[in-house]
């Protein structure tokens, strides 16, 4: 750059009426750049000033100068003290140097100096989520508790215009919903709780024989839950994206929520729907008649299943 900037000086000065534009364009040289040094007063040619060194001092809160030298002394003794990283470690450095040193330092002179003392620690790497997911596969169910779906339903709170979250395992054979979780929010750590929760009402023993499945969502897909799901040994299966249908009886499940409760009902508040949700749950498992359970409820046909041979109550996925 700088030689092709002292081409285009050269050229200017032995014939000035040159085409200016047509210069610049064949040296690659821009405009601006050309022009910028020569209002700078800088010969033409050098880039100029790569910026001044940064000061080696900095203030306290009462003005007085701080080499660089006793600030960095500090830093050493806080490393011994406090860990510290690159980031948000540095910005309260900022604090704690105020506080207890009264010095005033910028955090980006801290972090350079902690840079060039070798102070940083090396920055955490996210770790990938690293394992393998169990296909959806087809089964035929001929009792209770070896299969279950699970998933997530959106609410409405239109008093406080907010959306409250409904997370239900259901019972693939019976229809059962074995346990839910409502609230404001929904995470892994709701999820691993309501897992627990679920297997401890349902009185499962062995979690090994329990096939649980769902979709996708990150809650389910979370490091914590899959942890969780290892430490059981239960069979996880994820259905492939956009395939409700593999998840059906969950999905049916939040049909019948959404069209025979959310639409008719009017929630004040967060707790109206917390409250009428789990009344309508309770009337779902105990009284409401599902054609495909011979038009008994889930409950009912969960202690009566035993009289009816395996051909007339399999379920298949």
């Amino acid at each position: 750059m700088e030689q092709r900037l002292e081409v285009c000086s050269e050229v200017l000065k032995e014939n000035p009426k040159v085409n200016k534009m047509k210069l610049f364009q064949y040296a690659g040289v821009k405009r601006s750049t050309f022009y910028s040094q020569k209002e700078k007063g800088l010969p033409i040619g050098t880039m100029g000033s790569k910026g001044r060194r940064p000061p080696e001092y900095g203030y306290d809160i009462h003005g007085n100068r701080v080499l660089d030298v006793s600030i960095r002394k500090v830093l050493h003794e806080y490393r011994d003290k406090v860990e510290f990283v690159n980031g948000g470690g540095v910005k309260k450095l900022v604090y704690y140097l105020k506080d207890d040193y009264g010095f005033i330092v910028n955090h980006k002179k801290l972090y350079r100096l902690c840079k060039e003392e070798g102070l940083l620690l090396p920055r955490k790497k996210k770790l990938k989520k690293n394992f393998n997911k169990l296909p959806a596969s087809n089964h035929v169910v001929i009792a209770p508790l070896k299969v279950w779906q699970f998933d997530i339903k959106y609410g409405w709170v239109h008093g406080e215009n907010r959306f409250f979250y409904l997370l239900a395992f259901i019972d693939v054979f019976s229809r059962e919903i074995i346990d839910f979780y409502i609230g404001l929010n929904c995470k892994g750590e709701n999820l691993v709780n309501l897992l627990d929760s679920a297997l401890l009402k349902a009185n499962i023993t062995c979690a090994a024989e329990l096939v649980i499945r769902s979709d996708n969502g990150s809650q389910m897909t979370c490091n914590a839950f899959r942890t969780k799901v290892v430490e059981l040994g239960l069979q996880h299966e994820y259905i492939p994206p956009a395939t409700p249908n593999k998840n059906a009886y969950i999905e049916s499940f939040f049909s019948v929520y959404e069209i025979e409760f959310l639409q008719v009902r009017y929630f004040a508040t967060f707790e109206d729907a917390y409250r009428q949700t789990m009344e309508f749950i309770k009337f779902y498992n105990t009284k409401r008649k599902h054609g495909s359970l011979k038009m008994m409820s889930p409950l009912d046909f969960k202690k009566c299943f035993t009289k009816y041979s395996t051909a007339e109550v399999e379920v298949r996925l």
